[in-house]
């Protein structure tokens, strides 16, 4: 934490105004997504969500605490969906994850692992909510799979996860890098593509 980052001595709390936490909690994502970690601050978050800072500190004692808040809105967006196949809940889920990456508050969480990562020591508990938060998701993908017996060998979910995950990091990077805007059917083919991999390299 900066030296501007002292909070008041606040008790916890939600911000009075109607919509206030989701609008900061959206704002901290942006903030995180164009300065990452050494340039984000409580200030830059309530000046981007137009509230006060103390209006942050009702809620949030520093920015640890209001970026693991703001990641586990992002992880809402990634969902269990049981379609009743190993291929469409394979599709279900890298579509959600794709589309994920390409949009900037989903980006801010690919740039928390950068940071995390190239940090010589732990940032913050927000950084335990992005590591492993979906493999649940696949690890029930494939129970469900088991028990339909779409499968008849071990699989390892981390494995898949891995798939889908740098699949979908991957499709997004080249898309940045060409400056190119992520449309739903490229987004569709490349998903079928990655899946398809995926159940062919299983089965």
């Amino acid at each position: 934490m900066t030296s501007g980052d002292e909070p008041p001595r606040r008790g916890r709390g939600r911000p009075r105004s109607p919509g206030a936490e989701q609008k900061i909690l959206h704002a901290a994502l942006e903030e995180y997504t164009e300065h990452g970690w050494a340039g984000f601050t409580m200030d830059g978050v309530a000046r981007r969500a137009s509230f006060g800072k103390s209006t942050l500190y009702l809620r949030w004692p520093d920015k640890d605490a209001l970026l693991t808040d703001a990641v586990r809105l992002r992880s809402r967006t990634v969902v269990e969906v049981d379609t009743g196949s190993l291929r469409g809940d394979l599709t279900a889920l890298a579509t959600a994850v794709f589309r994920e990456f390409a949009d900037p508050e989903g980006w801010a969480g690919f740039r928390m692992v950068v940071d995390s990562a190239s940090a010589s020591q732990p940032l913050g508990g927000f950084t335990r909510e992005i590591s492993g938060v979906h493999r649940e998701i696949i690890g029930a993908i494939f129970a469900r799979a088991r028990d339909r017996g779409e499968l008849s060998g071990e699989v390892d979910p981390v494995s898949i996860t891995d798939l889908v995950y740098g699949a979908g990091l991957f499709f997004t990077l080249g898309r940045r890098l060409d400056h190119q805007a992520v449309t739903e059917e490229v987004l569709a083919a490349r998903v079928a593509d990655v899946v398809q991999v995926i159940v062919a390299g299983i089965d």
